[in-house]
């Protein structure tokens, strides 16, 4: 087996709008380079590409851009390139027109050069192929992942409810502290390279200096611990997974997301004398799938139409209806949402699946009951923009919150206060309450195409 790493700076220019949050932040300075981190798996047969771009989401514009470039250039089948965002909230926006990016100033050259700094990343580490081994490394992580939803005491499930802790029962969904990391050696037994997945939000920040956040501190970290390696961060189902403690006042800065990167740092060095093996093959796999829109009547769609015209563009009245409008307007002209899973199995025990959105903690930990096998690897937020899909039941919930309290109108910043379920609202998820069992349907597709 061989395989290669790469890495190309992807930092937008200072002044750029940082997307996650829905008011406008222009960044004033750079903490930290973002980086598009390649990793190369080629056992003779098969190429399959993984890269991991500090971007808090990947455009199917861009993605499609970089697997063009990839295939015109180097022949890689466009299905065998993984393509993952980390969800930095400190990045830079990459579209225009959605809730979030309304207003927002975007750097039209940046965005048109940037597919090719991330190909970039791709053909240096084609270039750096060689003879390796890999090893497998898990262990737990606690104390640093939370879920952000409640259980409050009047029954409605609530996002990130700070302002009412005294109301607060109990976690609507579980957290998956799961990490695990591939070692990657030479064959003289030398480190090369980690690949990390852990669910984690990465906004632990929230100022307006570019940052990869979590994921680059741990980047720093490791290399200061191992030496000039490289390192690939795969961020796990964490729709609904954060760093806070609703308990807990501090709630972000820069040392909160260090002391995040350092646990799991620490967690990495106690497991990395994990024994390598020859492996000697890997077996892509590719499944497209078509998404559902969630339901907008057209009395509903009129209605929010009215809201947009005299609501401010800040409040969630607005927010919700200015989402409402653009699912069925997109509903209209596509029918449906196109995405798809791909990824590839390492070995006989080892599988790493890319999947679309922000995926809910539970839903991961389904898909790792299901895979069969002994290592899961889950990077959301890979190839597509499609926003959160949140689980069934969320879904559920949703309505249920609807009929115990109309959703109160404020103005927002963030997903903080608005004494609701954010994940769930049409203007954070515009797929429909069925999409879980889809996605479960397609990774028994896989598992089965792939023997495990």
């Amino acid at each position: 087996m061989d395989v290669g790493f790469g890495k190309f700076v992807i930092t937008p220019p200072v002044g750029s709008s940082l997307c996650g949050y829905f008011q406008e932040r222009r960044s004033v300075d750079v903490r930290d380079d973002l980086y598009a981190s390649c990793v190369v798996f080629d056992d003779g047969e098969n190429i399959f590409v993984i890269v991991s771009c500090d971007l808090i989401y990947i455009s199917e514009n861009i993605a499609e851009k970089i697997k063009e470039i990839l295939w015109e250039e180097n022949k890689i089948k466009k299905e065998n390139v993984l393509i993952h965002a980390t969800h930095t909230h400190t990045g830079p926006v990459l579209d225009e027109g959605s809730i979030y990016t309304k207003g927002f100033y975007i750097e039209r050259s940046y965005l048109e050069v940037l597919p090719f700094y991330i190909a970039s990343s791709v053909k240096i580490a084609l270039n750096r192929r060689q003879k390796v081994k890999i090893a497998v490394g898990k262990s737990k992580v606690d104390g640093i992942s939370f879920n952000r939803r409640y259980f409050m005491k009047d029954g409605q499930v609530i996002t990130n409810p700070f302002n009412q802790i005294e109301n607060i029962v109990k976690p609507a969904g579980p957290v998956d502290n799961t990490l695990i990391f591939l070692k990657i050696t030479d064959r003289k037994g030398n480190l090369k390279g980690l690949i990390v997945n852990f669910a984690l939000h990465p906004d632990t920040l929230g100022d307006n200096l570019i940052s990869s956040d979590w994921p680059g501190f741990l980047r720093d970290g490791l290399r200061k611990e191992f030496g000039d390696i490289f390192i690939i961060v795969l961020n796990g189902p964490s729709g609904d997974i954060n760093h806070i403690n609703p308990f807990d006042y501090k709630t972000r800065s820069e040392n909160i997301g260090k002391k995040i990167a350092g646990k799991i740092k620490e967690k990495i060095k106690e497991k990395i004398n994990c024994k390598e093996r020859d492996v000697k093959n890997i077996n892509p796999f590719y499944i497209p799938l078509k998404f559902n829109y969630r339901k907008v009547t057209e009395e509903e769609y009129k209605e929010a139409e009215k809201i947009l015209e005299k609501e401010k563009r800040n409040s969630l009245k607005y927010m919700i209806a200015s989402g409402i409008v653009g699912i069925y307007k997109e509903k209209r002209k596509n029918k449906n949402i196109k995405v798809s899973i791909n990824g590839l199995k390492i070995g006989k025990d080892t599988i790493i699946f890319g999947l679309p959105g922000e995926i809910f903690a539970e839903i991961g930990i389904k898909i790792k009951k299901l895979s069969g096998l002994k290592n899961t690897i889950i990077a959301q937020n890979s190839n597509y923009k499609t926003g959160y899909i949140p689980t069934e039941k969320a879904f559920k919930q949703f309505e249920k919150n609807l009929k115990i309290k109309e959703i109160e109108d404020v103005n927002l910043s963030e997903a903080i206060g608005i004494n609701t379920s954010y994940e769930t609202l049409p203007m954070a998820s515009k797929v429909s309450k069925d999409t879980e069992r889809k996605i479960y349907s397609a990774i028994l597709n896989i598992v089965k195409s792939t023997g495990s």
